[in-house]
């Protein structure tokens, strides 16, 4: 299966999350983000952007409609990184913690791998779930 325009936007906004902590570590200011907090803010809402992106599969993972689900250790897996990233992204918020704000860049780029690498290994293309009025 080829990747979606979707898997194209969660990597633009994965990529811009990974620009920003790389630039911060530098020491680089972008954009007047500066200090953990105000880059947790901003790759946190990449990440939420990021997955918006994949509201359908996320649908699939968690079998919304009786729609058949992945694996249980892929499930497992993602959520477990996702809980690291809601719990990373509220230390790095709450504390300034750099070491979770390298944690929550970290997790984030490994669940856009494995999602990547899932959409692009599965035989089917998620759909979106329309909504009748």
């Amino acid at each position: 299966m080829s990747l979606t325009w979707k898997d194209g936007l969660a990597t633009v906004f994965v990529g811009a999350a990974v620009v920003l902590y790389v630039l911060s570590e530098g020491g680089t200011e972008v954009a007047g983000l500066s200090g953990p907090r105000a880059l947790a803010v901003a790759i946190f809402g990449l990440g939420v952007g990021g997955c918006y992106t994949a509201k359908s599969h996320m649908e699939d993972v968690y079998g919304v409609g009786g729609r058949p689900r992945p694996p249980l250790p892929y499930v497992v897996l993602t959520s477990v990184l996702g809980g690291v990233m809601l719990v990373a992204g509220i230390v790095a918020l709450a504390g300034g913690s750099t070491a979770a704000l390298a944690t929550l860049t970290a997790a984030m780029i490994a669940l856009w791998a494995l999602a990547t690498i899932h959409h692009w290994a599965s035989h089917t293309t998620p759909e979106v779930i329309g909504t009748t009025r």
